[in-house]
């Protein structure tokens, strides 16, 4: 691990600190991106909470805000990230659904739903 995080901060190898509105829950590493996933209250829309970064502190992305397969609450923030066995980047949200990003650009490849 080529970071340290505390709290609401990423704090990378070389010393750049990028710090969000609420706590890292989780982090991916991919090659050089860190993927990133901030938690979201239940209390404040707050979907697009994915981002990525390279090691270096270049940002990549943040997450767009999609139309995804379950349209009964407004408030269906990511909740983990990981790789498939092809080795593609899944994320998942609170509202069973699931999208498959390419980790470089944080395009969406394809959607589906969990449950």
């Amino acid at each position: 691990m080529n970071f340290v995080i505390n709290l609401k901060t990423i704090t990378l190898a070389n010393g750049y600190s990028l710090s969000f509105d609420f706590p890292i829950k989780n982090t991916l590493t991919i090659n050089d991106i860190i993927v990133i996933v901030v938690e979201s209250p239940f209390d404040v829309i707050y979907r697009q909470n994915v981002f990525a970064i390279k090691t270096t502190g270049d940002f990549l992305w943040r997450i767009d805000d999609i139309e995804l397969c379950y349209t009964g609450n407004e408030n269906c923030f990511y909740v983990d990230a990981e790789l498939n066995d092809k080795n593609e980047l899944i994320l998942y949200n609170w509202c069973d659904s699931a999208v498959i990003v390419e980790p470089e650009t944080g395009d969406i490849i394809r959607k589906y739903q969990t449950k």
